[in-house]
């Protein structure tokens, strides 16, 4: 009698291990993971019960170690079932580098997968060998196991067009024609004061016009030396969006404190300069005006995240649970220089294809959550040494695919920070890049004093003398 091998199903033990130990050393590993994996996936019962210690703590967003790890198993009591603290010692040992963490992840889901390839066989198997009287609905039901596997795969065929111009598979869920004639009616029954656009306003005119609004799945570059105000400018944004479109807001803040950020918010939406408000020198009818304020904001949801250090894979982790946990319409990150890769770039070692890895991250977020990401960026040193400092789209730092990768690039621009004099209180907004529609020069108007930005009127004058006169008038 001839010696049958026993088959085990498809797995990897050291890969299992060592995704776990990268969880329990690393977040960003942790973040990874938890994003891409299901107990499910694993094979071996005492990974799963780990992984499912390690999730809860992922969506709890609360930190994960070998110690808190083992209070909570100890909880459940089920820590003596997964080999005791010994073993988690071993498992966080047993990790090599948290930078190839995602391949490890590939090399699980792939014996999962196998593994439901060779259940659903066993089942077909089954069904054929009980010869069953319609062979249709055999067929159907092993063509409808397979065809299961493949959509949990994360595999996709792309779409027909068909189906996009049916309705089928487009995003609205209608045909292509009957929402260009709902869009037409909507069109021709606007009111005047209605801006037309298709996205989210900005707050600001001008720029509405040229960019149609902040367009789902966008990535929206605005780029500018320290000091020009785009951190103020993407702040007013953010408060239009949230505060009179009443729509939810997430924002990341890698160089300012939260509070920090509400002093601003608070300076801007009362009209109260900031000075006033951080010594207390504010008057009882501006103390009326900040109280109300506060009263009339808190009600809405503006979402504040201000860790510093950030990887790219710790911000799209955090941003989808944003998204899922309160439906944000914009998000916006303050900078992209601050934000490091995921970690196969080396510290120092070829900072541009970190940033392109970034910038690259940061526009396939924008299309998975479909909101637009409003991301500043820091433009570099060479501006300063030309006699015309007007920014270039050569001047974005460290990398071209920051350009490549962003449906708009805008550059924030104001004279009067090299010369006081030179048009004090005017702001340019120059739209160098706008994959979908026009570009050119918006202005703004800046009052410093309480870090906002409004929209620009032009003084009544001859067509020949408004490119040089201007007056401080906004609406």
């Amino acid at each position: 009698m001839s010696d049958q091998k026993i088959k085990i199903p498809p797995n990897s033990r050291d890969s299992e291990m060592m995704v776990l130990g990268c969880m329990l050393s690393s977040i960003n590993a942790l973040n990874i993971a938890a994003d891409r994996l299901d107990d499910s996936d694993f094979y071996y019962n005492e990974h799963k019960t780990i992984f499912k210690a390690l999730k809860s703590a992922y969506l709890a967003d609360r930190p994960a170690d070998i110690h808190l790890i083992a209070e909570e198993l100890t909880r459940q009591e089920t820590i003596k079932s997964v080999g005791g603290v010994a073993y988690l010692m071993t498992l966080a040992q047993y990790a090599g580098t948290s930078a190839y963490v995602e391949e490890y992840v590939k090399i699980i889901r792939d014996k999962c997968i196998l593994r439901k390839m060779v259940t659903a066989a066993h089942i077909i198997e089954k069904k054929a060998l009980d010869d069953p009287e319609n062979v249709d609905d055999a067929l159907d039901e092993a063509q409808f196991l397979i065809h299961k596997i493949s959509q949990s795969s994360g595999k996709d065929t792309g779409i027909m067009l068909n189906e996009i111009l049916s309705g089928m598979k487009s995003e609205s869920g209608l045909p292509i024609l009957k929402v260009l004639e709902e869009r037409q009616k909507k069109y021709q029954s606007r009111s005047p004061n209605d801006s037309g656009i298709t996205g989210i306003s900005s707050g600001f005119i001008d720029l509405d016009k040229m960019i149609n609004g902040l367009n789902n799945s966008n990535l929206m570059i605005l780029a500018a030396r320290p000091a020009m105000g785009k951190t103020a400018l993407a702040i007013n944004i953010a408060e239009h969006v949230c505060f009179k479109l009443n729509m939810p807001v997430g924002i990341f803040s890698l160089e300012m404190e939260s509070e920090q950020l509400i002093h601003r918010i608070l300076c801007s939406q009362s009209e109260v300069s900031s000075e006033k408000i951080t010594n207390g020198s504010f008057s009882p009818s501006e103390y009326e005006k900040i109280a109300s304020t506060v009263s009339n904001i808190q009600t809405n949801s503006l979402v504040l995240d201000d860790q510093g250090g950030l990887k790219i894979t710790e911000l799209r982790a955090k941003a989808r649970r944003m998204k899922e946990a309160y439906d944000i319409k914009l998000l916006v990150i303050d900078y992209l220089q601050l934000l490091t890769g995921s970690g196969n770039f080396k510290a120092n070692e070829n900072r541009q294809g970190e940033i392109s890895e970034i910038s690259r991250m940061l526009k396939n977020l924008a299309k998975e959550l479909k909101i637009p990401i409003l991301c500043l960026s820091q433009l570099s040193r060479k501006v300063e040494e030309r006699a015309e400092k007007r920014p270039l789209m050569s001047d974005l730092r460290e990398s071209g695919s920051i350009e490549q990768d962003a449906d708009i690039v805008m550059f924030l621009y104001r004279s009067e920070y090299y010369n006081s004099n030179d048009h004090p209180g005017l702001a340019e907004l120059i739209i160098s890049k706008n994959r979908h529609g026009a570009t050119g020069n918006v202005r703004l108007i800046f009052r410093k004093e309480i870090t906002q930005f409004v929209n620009y009127t032009p003084i009544e004058a001859p067509k020949e003398d408004i490119a040089t006169d201007y007056d401080d008038r906004y609406r």
